[in-house]
């Protein structure tokens, strides 16, 4: 990329392909500081909105902030914290992961 882009904050971003992208921090020092939310494969970027395959930059780069998340995503992710601290006799899931899982409605198949 060269532009002078920067992921700055948690929201919504575009890619270079048009699609939208949740992306949250992975509180990590690690070069590939943000991941998309709900993405089919993981998929982390970079500050510069970079994602690279096979050492070059792709269609999945990060071009342009859209907007904030979703109340609704905020709301599940909040109550996925709150259930993975709640744990009673054992009952309650045990990890953040299992938390937003047990709340995700089951697709049909």
């Amino acid at each position: 990329m060269t532009t002078e882009f920067r992921i700055d904050r948690p929201g919504v971003y575009r890619r270079r392909d048009g699609e939208h992208v949740y992306l949250w921090p992975t509180f990590s020092r690690s070069p590939l500081r943000w991941f998309a939310l709900f993405a089919e494969s993981p998929m982390s970027y970079k500050d510069n909105g970079g994602f690279w395959i096979n050492g070059e930059e792709s269609s999945f780069d990060v071009v342009a902030y859209v907007c904030r998340l979703p109340e609704e995503i905020l709301q599940r992710m909040l109550d996925a914290l709150a259930a993975a601290e709640y744990q009673p006799e054992q009952a309650a899931p045990a990890t953040f992961a299992e938390a937003i899982k047990a709340l995700t409605p089951e697709q049909p198949q």
